[in-house]
């Protein structure tokens, strides 16, 4: 599988040429030129690009980045359910934009338009020999307009470079003075600690480990910032890697504190591969490391596989577990949990999925956990007496969520 950044518009046409038999090709066209512009930067087309080249790097075909930044990608002897999950990590991946999502979580069929060029060559090929024929107009312009184009394209793109610059000088500065509030802050404070518990059939709970993590509301309120942090989960997610060498410097402070009992630390991939954490393994007792799990957000997979297999074969050989944190019901059912060798998973409560267990997703879900393991799997944000009882049905044990919080610790004044 080959990626083309440059002159992609040709370079797909060279492949068309050269194909004998569309018969088992399949291709999708991937609408990224229509995301919102905070997600139009060159590290988040990157992600994209890497995230399907990983996922078909067995495949022959080819990854298009076209001139708009849209992506096609053609791929022969495609299997439908490679192509689902390719589809399904792309769209996952941009999330957070209208154009992957609807408002009430329904998928957006404007995020991509997928080709079986066995039945629909023709379309295919229009549809590229649409955007070549834009291409070479806009290429060949007579040479009296030239110079007015060339003069207006100047013009435009120093006001791009002018407002990219502001822009940039602004995201800078208020990341620098975010990064100083954070170092000088008593981050203790935004410290929660929140039990993974195995809940038996009459509803008695045993607690496994705390969950430790910051408290973002709490956080923006000590720094006292007017950012929504949550609002861009690429501003957040550089944040959380902040977050992760304080967390992880604190804990060093008092181990003794903090690794006292079992716990499960929220970490990004690119901590567990840094030095920083290696400092921090080192003053860790081998026989506390498997009392220990490092949850990982299922985003860092998808971002880039190689460096998460990298960093979580070597946290596992040093001796800790880890949990894939983030998932979704669908996407439980989409990863490869094997391939992963990830030790525990964390899907996130549905209540739209409780109703009929008998309905085909519920089944799915049932022959998934039982696959995977019913003691490996974390039911998270179980808020109610019902979404407990849902899991158990479904064989899940372990639980996570305020109405385990309620049981234990039912005088609590912070609410997690």
């Amino acid at each position: 599988m080959i990626i083309v950044q440059k002159s992609a518009e040709l370079k797909l046409m060279e492949l068309l040429g050269i194909i004998r038999d569309p018969a088992g090709w399949q291709a999708v066209h991937f609408h990224l030129s229509d995301l919102l512009e905070q997600y139009q930067s060159e590290y988040q087309f990157k992600i994209a690009i890497n995230l399907i080249h990983d996922l078909l790097k067995g495949y022959e075909g080819g990854i298009y980045q076209m001139v708009d930044n849209s992506i096609i990608v053609v791929c022969g002897e495609l299997d439908k359910n490679i192509l689902s999950k390719l589809i399904f990590q792309l769209r996952y991946l941009y999330m957070d934009d209208p154009l992957s999502y609807f408002e009430d979580g329904g998928e957006n069929p404007d995020f991509c338009t997928t080709y079986d060029l066995r039945t629909q060559w023709q379309e295919f090929m229009d549809m590229c020999g649409r955007r070549m024929a834009l291409l070479v107009r806009k290429n060949s312009a007579p040479e009296r307009t030239e110079r007015e184009t060339a003069n207006n394209n100047d013009a435009l793109e120093q006001a791009a470079r002018a407002k990219n610059s502001v822009q940039k000088g602004f995201n800078v500065l208020r990341m620098v003075s975010i990064e100083r509030d954070l170092a000088r802050s008593d981050i203790q404070s935004v410290m929660r600690r929140q039990p993974v518990c195995v809940v038996s059939p009459a509803l008695s709970v045993r607690r496994v480990f705390d969950e430790m993590y910051m408290n973002i509301a709490h956080l923006r309120q000590l720094l006292k910032m007017e950012v929504d942090l949550l609002g861009n989960r690429w501003l957040f997610k550089y944040l959380t890697q902040l977050l992760d060498l304080r967390m992880l410097d604190l804990i060093k402070q008092n181990m003794v504190r903090y690794l006292e009992s079992p716990v499960s630390l929220n970490l990004n991939v690119e901590t567990l591969i840094s030095g920083k954490f290696a400092e921090f393994d080192a003053l860790v007792k081998p026989s506390a490391k498997v009392s220990v799990v490092i949850e990982v957000p299922v985003v860092d997979v998808f971002a880039d596989i190689n460096a998460f297999h990298m960093a979580r074969r070597e946290v596992q050989r040093l001796g800790y577990r880890v949990c894939l944190d983030g998932l979704s019901t669908e996407s439980f059912l989409m990863i490869d949990r094997e391939k992963l060798g990830v030790d525990l998973v964390k899907v996130q409560w549905n209540a739209d999925i409780e109703a009929d267990l008998d309905s085909k997703e519920n089944k799915e879900i049932i022959k998934a956990v039982s696959s995977f393991g019913s003691n490996r799997v974390i039911l998270c944000r179980c808020d109610t007496k019902e979404a407990v009882q849902y899991g158990q049905a479904l064989g899940i044990s372990l639980f996570q969520g305020r109405y385990i919080d309620s049981i234990l610790t039912p005088n609590a004044k912070i609410e997690n």
